[in-house]
């Protein structure tokens, strides 16, 4: 199967009817496209719209622009059974269009079966980056279980390519904490590749310090490497299970190299936290309720 070239910008969609593997995406009712101005009041929100937030600051701003030079770039909408249209392209054009207080928008017609309506409204949506990236995470799993699409097709379908839309689509494997916390920009798409396999709860316990500490991907990537579990020293005594047990544990909790060493024979032992800098040594000693006192 020969790749997609990448999508430049909507235009370059519409004028070349989509992307398509082993077929035209445009195989709904035709190829007709018709550019008119309609009413606000005959525009209804496509089903397949990927955006769940809606920058308020950023409408306003639209609204303005709209307010002092009209809408420049047409909405793209199919026709519906009821006379109205569903907007495949431009949902905060048309919202910001309600608030400047328009009556009429541009808008390209557009024949278009069900797939064709949910790719062109993501494809809009990731050439504008106006999706966080969970949200477009959640589009793509939607393209892809509705019309039943592999990984590689979805690709092809998008002019992504496959890598891309695996990373993308590995990040609804984060816990549902983690997700909101990208959704709200507290961390970036980076942050949650590197918590990606990490048990539930270090993964929250982690992505909430990054978040609150603001720490960069790399500041994050080093506290996950800090978890590794430290090689055991050879020995010809099987480790117990419950020192391995609780060792982990520990390490869970302080987000921290440890080591717990016991000596059966003289029945005593220690416990080595290892750090990398005063800094982890202090977020160590807060974990463990040890934190300096103020005053």
């Amino acid at each position: 199967m020969s790749r997609a070239k990448p999508l430049k910008s909507l235009s370059d969609w519409i004028g070349a009817g989509g992307h398509s593997f082993g077929g035209s995406l445009m195989n709904g009712a035709g190829d007709a496209n018709d550019l008119r101005q309609i009413d606000l009041d005959q525009l209804v929100a496509g089903r397949y719209q990927p955006r769940q937030r809606i920058d308020e600051d950023y409408l306003a701003e639209l609204a303005q622009s709209i307010r002092q030079l009209g809408v420049i770039e047409p909405l793209v909408a199919r026709p519906m059974a009821d006379g109205r249209y569903e907007i495949l392209a431009g949902h905060m054009r048309w919202r910001a269009a309600q608030h400047a207080d328009l009556r009429q928008v541009p808008v390209l017609v557009r024949d278009a079966d069900d797939r064709t309506a949910a790719a062109i409204a993501l494809v809009e949506n990731l050439l504008r980056r106006d999706l966080n990236p969970i949200e477009e995470a959640r589009a793509l799993q939607r393209l892809r279980e509705e019309f039943g699409l592999t990984q590689e097709q979805l690709a092809e379908l998008l002019g992504l390519s496959q890598s891309a839309v695996s990373k993308a689509l590995g990040l609804l494997g984060l816990e549902p904490e983690i997700q909101i916390l990208i959704e709200a920009g507290a961390l970036e798409a980076g942050h949650g590749k590197t918590l990606l396999g990490l048990p539930g709860p270090v993964q929250r316990r982690l992505g909430q310090q990054a978040a609150e500490a603001g720490w960069s991907v790399r500041e994050l990537e080093q506290r996950r490497a800090a978890l590794a579990v430290t090689p055991p020293t050879r020995s010809s005594r099987p480790r117990d299970p419950n020192l391995a047990q609780l060792e982990d544990r520990l390490r869970e909790r302080l987000i921290a190299p440890v080591r717990l060493r016991y000596d059966a024979d003289r029945g005593r032992g220690r416990i080595e936290i290892s750090f990398a800098s005063l800094d982890e040594c202090d977020g160590i000693l807060e974990r463990l309720g040890i934190g300096e006192n103020p005053g």
